[in-house]
This record gives C-alpha cells, structure tokens and sequence, in this order.
C-alpha cells in the first residue's frame, strides 16, 4: 500500500504541477550552470596556458640576455689588461666584436675618464664620456649590487632608444678604481631574433632597467621603447624580492592589464615583460563560447515545454482524481478517528487513570520485556512493593479528594527519584509496584529503598488545604533470586512488605530475611573501608591462566579479597560494588597495582619465572589523571618490563565516553602494556569498537561457558567470537572453566587460553608458587 503522502502527490494535480516546474528550474539551472562553468574554466585554461607559454618566452629570452651579457664581462676582463700596459690586449678585443653584432661599440677609459680604447678608432668618445661623468658616483655605489654593470637609458636623442650603453667599472686587486669599460648594446637586434615568436603569439616583449626605464619593446615586428614607468605600480616588481611573476598591474596608457609575466636578470639590472593582450588571447573562445550558449538556449527551450506538457498532464489527472480524492478524504478521516479512539482505549486500559503511570496491566507487559533481557544480564533487578501506611485514615477523616491528591503527589515523588528507563505502576488504591533494572550489588539495592522511604515520608504541606504526612511499607524481592516471573516477583514482594508493616511504619524489608542483615553489612564494611586500606586488610589471590596447546601455564589474574577481623575472607562481589558507589574504587586500584608489582619482584627474587598477571580496571579507574603515573611509577620502582602487567577492562567502561577510554587505553599500549576486554558478550560494545580498541585479546564471559555443551546460542556464541578474533588479530580467553568437557569443546573451537575451577582456584601468593614452579597442569 501506498504511504499517505504519495497517494496525496499522485492525486493532486497541484503538486505534481509545482513538481515539474520545479524539476523544470532545476534542469535550467544545471544546464546553464554547466554552460557558464564550462565558458569559465575554458577562459581560465587559456589565460593559464597563455601565461605558461609567456613564462617559456621569458625565461629563454632572460637566459639569452643573460649570456650576452656575461659577454660584456668577458669583455670587460680583456679592457682591464689595456689599462695594464699590455700592448697586445686590444688586439685581442677588437676581433672579438666582429661575430658579435649585439654589441655597436665599446670603449676603455682610464681612472681619470681618459680615453683608453675605442673600437671606433676614435680619439675621443664623447658620448661615453658623458656616461662615465654621470654614472661616476652611482657606479661607486650600485657596482656590486648590479653585479658590476649600469645600464643605462640612451643619451642620444636619436630615436633609437633601444641602443643603450653599458658601463662596467673596472677596478684593482686592492679594490681601487682603475677604469671603466663602456659599450653600446643593441637591444633591437637582440630582440628581432624574437621577431616570429611575438607575431605568432601575440606577445609584446619588452626589456627594462633596474630603475622602471623601457630600454626597449617588440610588438609583432614592430620595435620600439623609451617608455618610463619608474614609480609606476606596473614596475613594482623591480623592487620585490621575487624574479619571476605574473603582471598584476595595468600598464600606464593602457585600459586592461595584460596577461603575462614579469621576470627579473637574476645577475644583471634587467627585466624581461612578456605580455598579451587579453582580447587576442580570450579572442578565440567568442565563436565557440557563442555556440555554448546557443544549446544552452535550445535545451532550455526544450525543457520548457516539456515541463508545459506534462503540466498540462498532471492537470488531467488532477480533474480524474478529484472525486476519489474526496471518497480518500472521508476514508481516511474515519481511519484517524478509529484510530484515536483505539489510542484513547488503549490509554485507559494501560495507565492509572488517576495519577497516568502504567497500571497493573501494562506493568505486566513491561516488566515481562525486561525480565526476558535480565536472563543475559550479571547485574541485579529488584522490585519494590510500596504500601501507604494509614491511608485509609487520611482518605476517610480529610476526604477522597485529598486521598486522590496524595496519591498524585506519591507519583510524581516516585517518578522524580528514580531513573527515566526505570518502571513506576499503581496497582490498585494505596499499593505502588517499582522495577528497577542493572542494579551493581545488594547494598545499592538498601539504598534505593532508602530513597524511596525518604522521598514518600517528606510532609505534603498543601492536600487540598490540608497538610499530610504519610510513610510507605517498602516489600523488595530480586531477579532471579525470589522469582522467575513477574508474579512471582510480586508475590515474594507483596510479602516482603507485609513483613516490614509487621516492624513498623515506614520500614524496607527484603523477601530474603538475610538480605535485611546483608544491607546492615553493607553500610559496616562502607564505615570500615578507607581503615582497610591503611591497615592492609585486603590481599590478592592469584588464578593462573593455561595456554590451550600444551596446557601450560602462560599468564595469572590478580583478584582483591578482604581479610576482615570480625567476617573473615570476604570476596569482591560484597564490597566492590561499595567502592565504586562511594568513590573508593580509584585508592583500592592503585593498592593493587602496586601490590601485583611489588609481588611479581618478590617472585623474581625468588628465582621465580615471571609471567603476566592481569588485573581488572573499571570506568572510573579509566577517568583517574594518576592511573597512568600509578602504573609506571610502580613498574619503574620495582624494575619490571610493562608487559608483565596486563590491564582487562569490561564493555562497560565505553558506555559514557567512548574516545575518552580509547586514548586512555592508547596511551598504556604505547608504554608496552596488553590489554584485554573483560566479560565479553554481557555489554554493549559493537564490532566497529572492538576494531579501533588497542586490545589483544577477548575474555568470554563464563555465563557463555556454563551451559555451552548443552545449549546450542552459548556455543553459537562462543564459537564466532572465536572466529571474529581470529579475522581481527586477537586472542581468545575463555574463563569460568569448570568441567573436562568445557575444556575439550574449548580447545577444538580454538580457544587460545582459559582459565577457571576445573584447573585451580584463585589462591594466594604463597600457595600458588608451587603451581608456578611445575608450570603446566595435565588436565587429563
């Protein structure tokens, strides 16, 4: 069946109409996206490629110029030997000019600007002259930062302003003036070799002085210069530190910038601009450009109509519908009210009708769901019974309107005490049903109780303008210890409170009557703990881990026991849950890991091989800042390798703050710790988790184990977990073997390790040396 909302669109020729005009929009603007995107990239392609070929350009014709140059250096070298008396140099240099056609002319004068040597056969040089009294001074000042060369701008005035001299000083070892070395330079012969290259490509090529002068310019064979953009943003480059960019500035005279590039002589005071004039590169996209927007311009006009047509369609179909639509309407406005009435039935049948928490009923329900959960859980469910002491009383002195507003209030003080997830329910007149699930230890569940007694036993100061005062006879009974099944945890609590209206008004009982004597424990051991720690009252005793192949013994779990002076040996299970409700459990942890670590140095005292022994880390350890200074600490006092300390941590510890613990746990793998997840199976962690965890192995949890010859889940369970560590890496340690048989089917799965009764209780250090002596066990 269709949902709702598609019979809806089909049916109203409106909306498939707003549809298509907006499928219409849509393809338009795609289409023409695409267009323009494709106009846009193609222009910027060809400013990219046209200012690539520039830099090509620029770089041969700066390569070029920079040899003719070295020339002049060359040059420069053979007019110092004619300042040095040698008659012969200057029939060496003038040979040198006949192949060289960049250079017009050159000449040498002396310190005193005395003619030395002209190529010209001249006995005076004027024109040089003039150059050497003008660029004297600056030539003492910029000789070593142009690399010992000034070019500068033509001091003719003859039009040919490409022809530019160029004056080297020339000095002594002693680095004294000694002379000058002049020449003319002929910029437009060198640049007519570029003559085809600026034709075929549009480019314009020019050449600058250090200063911003245009000592000269090709464009197309035309040749030309004498341009000063000195102080112009176009000649910034002149003065930065880069020697090859692209043009980011308009030439003066012109209205565009031209795209090209700007390349500084890296030795000489110089500069290469190759540009193009961007009408002459962009030219050639118009005509296709055009053609773009030309189909853009048809299948847009094809979209519309299309869009017309099937408008026109959905209309039709809007005036077939009409009339079923109508019939739809009425149908459906009797399945809404059908269903609302069903809502409304359901309510009343499921909820209090005086203070709206499940009734008798729904609680059923309810609680049958989370019993079925509870079979897989190693944490406790209780069930509490509360009763209203002299309710009657009030009910019948004050009225049933106050009766009524006490019960309310006792809902909501119920609600506001416990947890969201947890099951409020009012049986019937004055008698309220609470279940509380994944409850850690007995004593939590004494505490609980506590709360509820003090949250109903607080006075109600405004009943209706009567104030009242009222306690509850609390009956609790535990899953699965008094019960299986939802009635028969009703039963054993109805009872359990009748035995606390027996002791008194505003009393807690327990089904289990030792359980009542159990909670008093609780509270001593809370009293007594922190004096435990001080006087060394707990102690650990040591089960050994057997590696599956050869049964030999390949690691141990510290577990923590109390040596009570009045109870004796009292296990984890009566006071672990304390720790960690009473935030104890953070000292007792670092007590253990210093005592496993002063033990192992004890052992290998000794003579004792050492092997790895675990120890077990809760949620709240994980948060501690000092665990991890704790654990080295320890390690480093005693002289132990860090892999002889293994930490296990259960699923529980990810709940809250997943990344939190994975740094934590990151942190002691990279200080060569192993750690294991502990109970694996009875939490919540997914496989995704356990991929990213540093962990090298899982233990399965021993409910897994128990029945795992007899029922088939446990060994499904079991046996995949094995196959899932296998494809991730890890190990595989089962715990809580306790027959021949669990360890037979263990060993053909694969199981790595176990550990468990049917191999050896947990002992103390002293009773299990002897065991770590043999170091093996011959199950069989």
């Amino acid at each position: 069946m269709r949902p709702s909302w598609l019979n809806t669109a089909f049916q109203n020729g409106r909306g498939l109409s707003l549809a298509y005009v907006l499928l219409s929009c849509f393809l338009l603007i795609v289409i023409w996206t695409i267009t323009f995107t494709r106009i846009h990239n193609e222009r910027t392609l060809a400013i990219e490629s046209s200012v690539a070929d520039s830099k090509n350009v620029a770089a041969i014709i700066s390569a070029n110029l920079e040899e003719v140059l070295s020339k002049a250096l060359l040059y420069s070298r053979i007019g110092q030997s004619v300042l040095d008396g040698d008659a012969h140099a200057a029939s060496y240099l003038s040979p040198l000019f006949l192949g060289d056609s960049a250079y017009l002319r050159v000449a040498i004068f002396d310190a005193n600007a005395n003619l030395a040597y002209s190529s010209a056969r001249q006995k005076d040089e004027p024109e040089f002259a003039q150059l050497i009294n003008a660029a004297y001074v600056s030539s003492l000042l910029y000789s070593q930062r142009q690399g010992g060369m000034i070019i500068s701008p033509p001091i003719k005035k003859d039009g040919y302003t490409w022809r530019v001299p160029l004056l080297i000083p020339l000095k002594t070892n002693k680095d004294q003036l000694q002379g000058f070395f002049t020449a003319i330079l002929d910029l437009g012969y060198f640049l007519r070799t570029y003559k085809d290259v600026s034709i075929s490509s549009g480019s314009r090529i020019e050449i600058l002085n250090s200063t911003g002068f245009q000592l000269a310019e090709l464009s197309g064979s035309t040749l030309s210069g004498g341009s000063n953009f000195a102080g112009e943003d176009y000649a910034l480059f002149l003065v930065d530190n880069k020697t090859d960019d692209e043009i980011h500035a308009v030439r003066p005279g012109e209205a565009t910038q031209q795209i090209g590039v700007q390349r500084k002589l890296e030795r000489y005071p110089l500069a290469v601009v190759v540009s193009r004039d961007p009408e002459y590169v962009l030219g050639k996209l118009t005509q296709p450009h055009r053609e773009y927007r030309y189909q853009a311009v048809i299948i847009s006009i094809i979209v519309l109509l299309f869009c017309y047509a099937l408008v026109n369609i959905a209309h039709r179909r809007k005036r077939l519908y009409e009339k079923l639509l109508y019939s739809e309407r009425e149908k459906s406005g009797l399945i809404d009210q059908l269903e609302l009435e069903k809502s409304r039935a359901y309510q009343l049948a499921s909820h209090d009708y005086l203070t709206g928490i499940p009734n008798r009923m729904l609680f059923h329900e309810i609680a049958a769901t989370e019993l079925s959960r509870a079979r897989r859980s190693r944490k406790l469910y209780a069930l509490f019974f509360l009763d209203l002491d002299k309710f009657k009383v009030i009910n019948d002195t004050l009225g049933h309107a106050v009766g009524d507003a006490l019960l309310q209030n006792v809902a909501k003080r119920l609600r506001s005490v416990l947890r969201e997830y947890d099951l409020v329910a009012r049986l019937g007149g004055d008698e309220f049903v609470v279940l509380v699930s994944e409850i850690a230890a007995e004593e939590r569940v004494a505490e609980i109780a506590g709360t509820l007694l003090a949250a109903i036993s607080a006075p109600y100061p405004d009943l209706e303008g009567h104030e009242v005062q009222t306690t509850p006879s609390i009956g609790i009974a535990l899953y699965p210890r008094d019960g299986q099944t939802v009635d028969e945890l009703l039963t054993s609590a109805d009872t359990a409170m009748y035995t606390a209206k027996k002791a008194g008004s505003g009393a807690y009982r327990f089904y289990d009557a030792s359980l009542n004597a159990s909670a008093a424990r609780g509270l001593e051991l809370l009293a007594r703990f922190r004096q435990a720690l001080k006087t060394d009252e707990f102690c650990l005793h040591y089960q050994p881990k057997v590696g599956m192949q050869n049964f030999d013994i390949v690691g141990m779990e510290a577990l923590i026991r109390w040596e009570h002076p009045e109870h004796g040996l009292i296990f984890p299970n009566d006071f672990i849950p304390l720790a960690e409700d009473h935030d104890l459990i953070i000292p007792l942890g670092h007590w253990i890991i210093k005592e496993v670590c002063r033990q192992l140095a004890e052992w290998r005292k000794r003579g004792i091989t050492l092997l790895p022994v675990a120890v077990n880390v809760s949620v709240k350890q994980l948060q501690d800042e000092l665990l991890l200074e704790t654990i080295l600490g320890a390690l480093k006092k005693y002289k132990l390798a860090p892999y002889l300390l293994e930490i296990e941590v259960t699923e529980s510890c990810f709940i809250d703050d997943m990344e939190a613990a994975k740094n934590v746990l990151e942190k002691l793998r990279d200080e060569g710790l192993r750690i294991s997840l502990d109970d694996y199976g009875t939490g919540y962690s997914s496989l995704s988790h356990i991929k990213t965890l540093p962990v090298y192995a899982l233990k399965i949890d021993r409910s897994f184990i128990r029945d795992i010859r007899n029922d088939n889940s446990d060994a499904m369970i079991v046996a995949s977990t094995v196959s899932l560590a296998r494809n991730l890496g890890l190990k595989v340690i089962a715990e809580g073997v306790e027959s021949k048989e669990q360890l037979m089917h263990l060993k053909v799965i694969g199981c790595d390790e176990v550990q468990g009764f049917y191999l050896q209780r947990p002992v103390s250090a002293e009773q299990i040396e002897p065991i770590l002596q043999k170091g093996k066990f011959d199950p069989l």
